[in-house]
């Protein structure tokens, strides 16, 4: 049974129609983002449920935590393991391999990368070609303020050369939102399609043990990220998924209107960019000027 079957007797069974109307809704949802998870480059809707091991779900914890943070690994790995423990007691499999997966403690993330560390950060991991795959990353996660997930994923196939844009369907929102490949960037791209474009990935790896093309694994990306720091002199705490919230807090401080941000970030609601207002100097000071010109 494939793990998206497993899912789909779940909810049609009597276990979960007892739950509450809120905890079905929830436990549902993020279902759903386990299946779209992608571990070793393909989705877990495929895997075979009896195969699931350990070291897929160390590798689905690690994946959650670095696209999200911790509190979000640490929540999908609970309904996971809700799914998991279903089964187990159905002897349908024998163990849950979550239980064995080290959880990690949550602590609120307030970090945030500096427009010139970011800029150090690249011209350090474009002088090593391989560390060219990182650089662009970091590059395309912090023009267009999005998840590393929705960019490591990234196919040529969402790029449109002739008008210069390109199209990305979130993972978690389920949103789909256009956004304009800058001068900047465009070449970079284009460089990447004659080195890579007979496969489908913007940012591959070549898979040594079938010679598939995949994206980068979160290990992959975890280490090339901490050889570029280190090189580069960076604070050690810097991470891929804070550029995002990096990005956001930037147009915000510049006074970009939320409606355009929600274009770009792909949020439903207004109220949904709140945990990103600062009360800093600089909005502080940008908004007592703002007054003054009026």
């Amino acid at each position: 049974m494939r793990f998206s079957k497993s899912v789909l007797n779940y909810l049609d069974s009597r276990t979960y129609n007892s739950l509450s109307y809120s905890t079905k809704k929830t436990y549902k949802y993020n279902l759903n983002r386990i299946s779209n998870t992608k571990v070793y480059g393909t989705p877990m809707a495929t895997k075979m449920l009896k195969r699931i091991d350990f070291d897929v779900c160390n590798e689905l914890y690690d994946t959650w935590e670095f696209e999200g943070s911790t509190s979000n690994a640490n929540h999908l790995a609970r309904v996971f393991s809700v799914l998991m423990n279903y089964y187990v007691d159905r002897e349908v499999i024998l163990r849950n391999p979550m239980r064995r997966v080290k959880k990690r403690t949550s602590e609120p993330r307030s970090v945030i990368w500096k427009h010139e560390q970011v800029m150090l950060f690249l011209d350090v991991a474009f002088t090593n070609f391989d560390w060219r795959n990182i650089g662009l990353i970091v590059l395309m996660c912090y023009e267009w303020s999005q998840r590393p997930v929705d960019i490591r994923n990234l196919t040529f196939n969402n790029i449109n050369w002739k008008d210069r844009f390109v199209t990305i369907k979130q993972t978690k929102r389920g949103a789909t939102v256009e956004l304009p490949i800058t001068d900047e960037l465009y070449p970079m791209l284009e460089q990447q399609f004659q080195d890579w474009g007979f496969q489908d990935y913007v940012v591959p790896h070549h898979r040594a043990s079938d010679g598939a093309y995949r994206p980068l694994t979160v290990l992959q990306m975890t280490t090339l990220l901490k050889e570029v720091k280190a090189t580069a002199g960076l604070p050690d705490d810097l991470q891929v998924g804070d550029l995002r919230k990096t990005g956001i807090v930037q147009m915000i401080e510049g006074q970009v209107d939320h409606l355009a941000i929600q274009s770009v970030t792909g949020h439903k609601n207004v109220s949904s960019l709140n945990p990103y207002n600062k009360f800093s100097l600089k909005t502080a000071t940008n908004a007592l000027e703002r007054r003054q010109r009026e």
